[in-house]
């Protein structure tokens, strides 16, 4: 059998290979490749036996070695930034969470805020001026009631009901002038949505 055979199925491997990662097919190209591995093989120890040894060297050192430099780069390749839901030049990152601002989520803590939902257990709640997702800890709580940072546990805001002693504290005390309860009355629930 003539060696080209087994160059070209070779070569067939390769790009099945690499297109396993581009293209979602459910492990077909995969299988593909897998099979074009095999005949590219098969041929090469058809044509000689020192033909066979070599494809199957270059089979077996080259395939940990692309699949390692795919998987690296797949997370910035279109499909794998649209399964893991990135945005271009987004990175991960196992920092602390935080806000659109790039305010910590940690430092919400102790702040006080309104539910502009019903939070049975989750719902969201206007903290500082913005709309945030929240989980009540203990019971449910009514929209529109004043509410208190717990805690972040998981990347999620853990709120209560606010104590009128806690309503009443001076903005430094809860972490801020916006997070008063004066100002935090002083918005139309309604017109937000």
């Amino acid at each position: 059998m003539a060696l080209y055979y087994s160059i070209g199925f070779l070569a067939l491997f390769f790009v099945c290979l690499v297109a396993e990662f581009f293209v979602p097919s459910a492990g077909l190209i995969g299988a593909a490749a897998f099979v074009a591995a095999i005949v590219a093989i098969l041929s090469a120890f058809g044509h000689s036996l020192m033909a066979g040894v070599v494809v199957s060297g270059v089979v077996v050192v080259s395939t940990p070695l692309i699949l390692y430099f795919m998987i690296r780069m797949w997370p910035h390749t279109p499909i794998g930034r649209r399964i893991l839901n990135r945005k271009p030049g987004q990175r991960f990152s196992r920092q602390f969470p935080t806000l659109d601002d790039g305010t910590p989520l940690s430092e919400l803590v102790g702040r006080v805020g309104v539910a502009m939902s019903d939070l049975l257990p989750s719902g969201r709640v206007l903290i500082d001026g913005q709309k945030l997702d929240a989980v009540s800890i203990g019971m449910p709580i009514d929209s529109g009631a004043n509410v208190i940072v717990t805690n972040i546990v998981s990347r999620k805001i853990q709120v209560r009901i606010a104590n009128p002693s806690e309503q009443q504290q001076p903005p430094e005390a809860v972490g801020g002038e916006t997070g008063s309860p004066e100002v935090l009355e002083s918005f139309d629930l309604e017109s937000l949505d």
